[in-house]
């Protein structure tokens, strides 16, 4: 009973690690094709542009968080 209670658990956080994942890749290559945002990052070396990159990566593992837990 605890051992399959366990593998459910461990499914569930594989499938929504992953499903954050592929969403964060998503914004990023928008944000990237959008603002050039690589280009900024590591070209001109832009703290402002990295700080709102991972704004939005941190934003939305929150957010995937806040589903999975409720």
């Amino acid at each position: 009973m605890e051992l399959e209670r366990f593998l459910v658990s461990l499914g569930n956080v594989v499938l929504w690690s992953a499903v954050a994942i592929i969403i964060a890749v998503i914004v990023v290559l928008v944000l990237d094709r959008a603002f050039k945002l690589r280009e900024e990052i590591f070209g001109e070396n832009s703290i402002g542009a990295a700080i709102f990159a991972g704004s939005f990566i941190l934003g939305i593992f929150y957010t995937v968080t806040q589903i999975v837990i409720h």
